[in-house]
């Protein structure tokens, strides 16, 4: 069993969010922050993670944004009172992270860590934009776990041409202030409506949060990785059915575009699904052979 404590931030924008910190008492930490939708907990890895980080005197935490789940109802602080407001993964915009992982970086500070490791797992887009906007003194690594290219899925299941077509029109809708708009389901990369405004967020071509376009190698959206100065970990998982066209391709693009970071580790765990079902010992090791070498 886990020890470690249920936590909760506010945001700059007065979002309440919750985590779980196990707390090592360290000058360093790994953030952890989840995918599409997704939420702090539910992925193995992570309960895995935790443990073997704390053995070794690392702190750790996990926590949700305002991405998390589908839909999702979350507490706003107002005085003695609550708000509340309806966002979750499928009607956030994409640039709030920032806020997100600003105030879990807060908190930590607040405990006493002075060096962050931010970590994502298929939305790595986030700490990677988080970092890009606020070059923050305290990260000092970056580890992106099956980091995604959703545009990319959705380029390849609708094909160049209705694709691009989409874009205009998603562009088109959010800018008319219509981006609670719900889109038919092809129109996600996972079984839910999605919101025109997520969908501009991290589907479309040009969205702040396409950052690795495996499907468009000469992007000028990969910028954000090549200006990325922090040691990085980039893990895929050999039977990630996700990463379009192919993994080889993933891997290839992160290395001929990770230009400026201080030291690049790149890690194919073969048989390993996009979240390492199976593997997570495996995955858990790798990241903290590479701590030890790059952060600590």
């Amino acid at each position: 069993m886990l020890k470690g404590n249920l936590v909760k931030t506010v945001t700059s924008d007065g979002l309440e969010h919750a985590g779980f910190w196990m707390d090592a008492t360290s000058e360093i930490a790994v953030f952890h922050s989840h995918g599409t939708s997704g939420d702090f907990y539910s992925h193995k890895f992570i309960e895995v993670e935790a443990e073997k980080l704390s053995a070794q005197g690392i702190s750790f935490l996990t926590a949700n944004n305002r991405g998390h789940d589908v839909y999702a109802d979350i507490r706003k602080p107002v005085g003695k009172n609550v708000e509340w407001t309806q966002i979750g993964g499928g009607f956030e915009r994409f640039e709030d992270c920032v806020l997100d992982i600003g105030a879990w970086v807060d908190f930590l500070t607040e405990h006493g860590v002075k060096k962050v490791i931010l970590q994502s797992h298929s939305l790595t887009s986030k700490i990677l934009y988080y970092q890009h906007k606020k070059h923050d003194p305290r990260v000092i690594g970056q580890i992106l776990l099956s980091s995604q290219n959703d545009a990319g899925l959705m380029f390849y299941a609708l094909g160049k041409e209705k694709y691009e077509k989409t874009n205009r029109e998603i562009v088109k809708i959010v800018r008319d202030g219509k981006g609670s708009t719900l889109l038919p389901k092809e129109l996600s990369p996972v079984s839910y409506q999605t919101s025109a405004l997520m969908y501009l967020g991290y589907l479309t071509e040009e969205g702040p949060g396409t950052l690795t376009p495996y499907h468009s190698p000469d992007s000028p959206q990969w910028q954000v990785l090549e200006e990325t100065r922090e040691p990085l970990l980039v893990v895929y998982g050999g039977a990630d059915n996700y990463m379009k066209p192919s993994v080889d391709v993933a891997v290839d693009l992160i290395k001929r575009y990770a230009k400026s970071t201080k030291k690049l580790t790149v890690k194919v765990i073969e048989g390993a699904s996009h979240s390492y079902i199976g593997y997570e010992n495996m995955l858990v090791d790798t990241i903290l052979d590479w701590i030890k070498s790059n952060c600590v």
